[in-house]
């Protein structure tokens, strides 16, 4: 036991602790997905000790409408200003035992997508070494858990478009602490399928080249996770103006080299699509 568990009441919960392999859907690409995710008095505790906005930009002016601010691991568990339930949360979910979790439920999934990455590393992805982003150290991986808002709406806007994960991810996940305040439309998780080969600008796609599978809501409580791939297109839904900010956890599994690369459009065909191009190329920070 970590000595931030020992020092928390209440343990901080296992993302992935107890699913079954079986519960992995395959399409349109790997991904779990579960509402009430964790025990409605662990919930509620985390939901309490969420930090603000104003804790998370630190001095820092608001960027702009629906605009995503975060803080990192390595931000959250040198802050004695966060809770000690959430920075053990934060210290488990980088750790050894989380990444064998993940493997053991998406371990094939890795090995289907990136066939050559386990004789890349030298190590089979359930012994990989990791370590939190962000800290020094030798790893195969470096994960990240982060406290996200997306900043008060002020015009009605998408802060993610389709789009895949940057290409050095290979594991995405999120937590979701809506507040209950929050009565909004939009801001879900929407899950996409290829309608050709892709091709991309940067890391997103054309509306045209992909459809809409499945979608899931931005819910208290609710978290959902994926392999990152040319496949994972996914995107967030226009939310509607508001001044309350969208709150969850992301979680990251980044290679220190790129894991694929996404075929991009030539420059005819940008031009061509000239207008597709445009709405699609916004933020790349992910």
């Amino acid at each position: 036991m970590s000595m931030l568990a020992a020092m928390v009441e209440q343990r901080a919960p296992h993302m992935l602790e107890g699913v079954r392999p079986d519960e992995v859907s395959t399409e349109p690409y790997a991904h779990y997905s579960r509402q009430n995710a964790v025990p409605a008095d662990v919930y509620r505790q985390l939901e309490a000790e969420f930090p603000t906005l104003e804790a998370i930009l630190n001095g820092r002016a608001e960027p702009g409408s629906n605009v995503a601010v975060r803080l990192t691991v390595k931000q959250v568990l040198g802050d004695k200003r966060i809770s000690p339930l959430w920075r053990e949360f934060f210290e488990y979910h980088t750790s050894g035992d989380y990444w064998r979790n993940v493997t053991r439920l998406f371990g094939d999934h890795l090995r289907s997508e990136f066939p050559g990455l386990e004789a890349k590393i030298g190590r089979r992805f359930e012994d990989w070494r990791v370590m939190p982003r962000g800290f020094a150290g030798e790893a195969d991986l470096r994960l990240d858990c982060q406290f996200v808002m997306n900043t008060p709406v002020r015009q009605v806007t998408s802060v993610k478009t389709p789009h895949v994960d940057l290409c050095d991810k290979i594991f995405s996940a999120l937590f979701y602490f809506r507040d209950p305040r929050d009565n909004v439309s939009g801001g879900d998780f929407d899950i996409y399928r290829w309608r050709r080969e892709p091709r991309f600008i940067k890391h997103r796609s054309m509306d045209r080249d992909v459809e809409l599978v499945k979608t899931l809501k931005y819910a208290a409580n609710s978290y959902a996770c994926f392999v990152n791939s040319a496949k994972a297109i996914h995107g967030v839904s226009p939310r509607g103006i508001t001044d309350i900010p969208r709150r969850y956890i992301n979680f990251i599994a980044e290679l220190p080299f790129k894991a694929f690369e996404p075929k991009q459009l030539n420059k005819l065909q940008q031009i061509w699509y000239a207008k597709d191009v445009s709405a699609a190329v916004q933020d790349e920070k992910y």
